[in-house]
């Protein structure tokens, strides 16, 4: 009788082999799904911005001339001709720049117009978008 010595399995290095490969792979989804979510934020300012110009531009022609600051927030929320999200309307400062804050300052001496400055996360702030209404901007 012969008798086999065989066992029946995956070795150390086949296993170690596989948790390598496992481990690329999950590499290469987290680098992939961050540069997504930085983009989708990045869109997010973008409307935003487009959205608060665009209000500010209506309620100026609706109402004889006059120019929303960040200090008209709340105007800007109760403005119904063009509805802004109360959250882009939150993130209007008069002087900061960041992922969390879009800067809102009035252009020309008097005013004449609205200019809003969103900050750019996939090129780290580096670069600003800048979105007009109105003349002297």
């Amino acid at each position: 009788m012969i008798s086999s010595n065989k066992t029946k399995g995956f070795t150390l290095v086949e296993l170690l082999i596989v948790i390598v490969v496992i481990a690329i792979l999950a590499a290469i989804s987290i680098v992939a799904y961050n540069g997504v979510t930085q983009k989708a934020r990045d869109d997010e300012r973008i409307s935003d911005a487009r959205n608060i110009i665009n209000a500010i531009s209506s309620y100026n022609a609706e109402n004889e001339g006059k120019w929303l600051t960040a200090n008209d927030k709340q105007a800007l929320k109760d403005y119904n001709t063009v509805k802004v999200p109360a959250k882009a309307v939150d993130k209007l400062s008069d002087n900061t720049v960041d992922k969390d804050h879009y800067k809102l300052e009035a252009c020309g001496s008097p005013q004449t117009g609205a200019k809003i400055t969103i900050w750019n996360e996939a090129k780290n702030a580096i670069h600003t978008e800048t979105y007009t209404a109105g003349s002297g901007c």
